[in-house]
C-alpha cells in the first residue's frame, strides 16, 4: 500500500493530544504525551496527496474502555483536509469534540526538561504520609531513581515542563505514561510531595508526604483538606466519602447510586469546604468554621 509523506510525522493539537504516523501505524499520545492508542491505518494515499479531504481508516478507534470492556472514549473520524488534521473524538458521557491538529516538526518529548540531577539527591529516604489525624501507614520509599508505596512505584526521572518550568514533577521512566499506579501524578514541593489520583469518576483530595520530623510544621495545601468529589456530578460541593479510616466505606456507598441521589436530595453541605452539614445544621462549619 502507498502512503504520504504529507501525513508522516508529528500531528499537535496543543493540549489535548499528539499524533505520529510512520506509514501503515499511527500513534496517539494525550497532553502527557503518554499512549492511548496504536493501531494501523490505511487510506488513499493519491487523493491525500492532490489536496483533497482524505478520511483515514483506522484498525483500532478506541482510546478508552470502561472497568468491564466498554468503549468510553473513541476517535469517530480522522481526516487530512487543507494540511491540517481533523480528530472528532466522541466520549460516552460528554458526547462529539472537533479537535485540529498541524504538523510539527519536534518529537513526543521535547516539552519535557529532565532534572534528576538537581533534585535526585535530595528526594532519596523515607517519606511519611500525612493525614488529617496524624502519620498515616502508607509511607513512600525513594531509592536511586525508584520510588515506592504501598498500591505502586517504579523507576522514574524528576522533570519539569517547558510550558511551567518551576513545577517539578516526579514521573514514570520511559515518559510515556502519566501515572504511577493509582496516582496521576506526584508533585515536588519545597517540604512536601503532593500527589493526585481518580478513581473511577471520583476526583481524591491530595495525598501528602513529608519527612517525618516535618509532619506537624508543613502547610499543607487546602485541596488535601477537602472531601472527596464525584466528577460525574457538576456540583462544586459534592462530598461522597471522608479522607480519613472511613474512605473505603464511602466508596463502596458511592457506587450504589440509589444513596447516591438520596444524599444529594436530603443533605446540606459547607459552601466552603464541602464537608456534609450535620442534620440539625451548626452556625459554624465544624470543618472548616466558615459562618454558615
Amino acid at each position: 500500500m502507498k502512503y504520504s509523506d504529507k501525513l508522516n510525522g508529528y500531528w499537535e493539537e496543543g493540549y489535548h493530544y499528539y499524533l505520529e504516523f510512520r506509514d501503515e501505524k499511527l500513534t496517539v499520545r494525550g497532553y502527557d504525551r503518554g499512549i492511548r492508542l496504536e493501531t494501523v491505518v490505511s487510506y488513499d494515499a493519491d487523493r491525500l496527496e492532490s489536496g483533497e479531504r482524505t478520511v483515514i481508516s483506522l484498525e483500532n478507534n478506541v482510546l478508552s474502555r470502561t472497568w468491564d470492556g466498554e468503549m468510553m472514549t473513541e476517535i469517530k473520524e480522522l481526516a487530512y483536509e487543507n494540511g491540517e488534521l481533523k480528530f472528532l473524538y466522541y466520549y460516552t458521557i460528554m458526547g462529539e469534540t472537533l479537535y485540529t491538529l498541524t504538523k510539527k516538526e519536534n518529537g513526543p518529548f521535547d516539552h519535557i526538561i529532565i532534572r534528576d540531577d538537581e533534585y535526585i539527591g535530595r528526594l532519596q529516604g523515607r517519606w511519611e504520609e500525612w493525614t488529617r489525624n496524624g502519620k498515616g501507614r502508607n509511607p513512600m520509599i525513594i531509592s536511586g531513581n525508584t520510588v515506592s508505596w504501598v498500591g505502586g512505584g517504579g523507576e522514574f526521572h524528576v522533570v519539569s515542563y517547558k510550558y511551567a518550568p518551576e513545577k517539578v514533577y516526579i514521573v514514570p521512566f520511559d515518559l510515556t505514561r502519566g501515572d504511577f499506579g493509582a496516582f496521576t501524578n506526584i508533585e515536588v514541593l519545597p517540604d512536601m510531595l503532593t500527589t493526585t489520583m481518580m478513581v473511577c469518576d471520583m476526583s481524591m483530595p491530595l495525598s501528602v508526604f513529608a519527612r517525618e520530623d516535618m509532619l506537624d510544621k508543613i502547610e499543607v495545601p487546602g485541596v488535601a483538606l477537602r472531601p472527596a468529589r464525584n466528577t460525574m456530578i457538576c456540583e462544586p460541593a459534592m462530598p461522597l466519602m471522608k479522607t480519613d479510616e472511613g474512605s473505603m466505606k464511602g466508596f463502596l456507598e458511592m457506587m450504589d447510586m440509589k444513596k447516591v441521589n438520596e444524599a444529594r436530595e436530603n443533605a446540606e453541605y459547607c459552601s466552603s469546604c464541602g464537608i456534609r452539614l450535620p442534620a440539625e445544621k451548626p452556625k459554624f462549619c465544624p470543618e472548616c468554621g466558615t459562618k454558615l
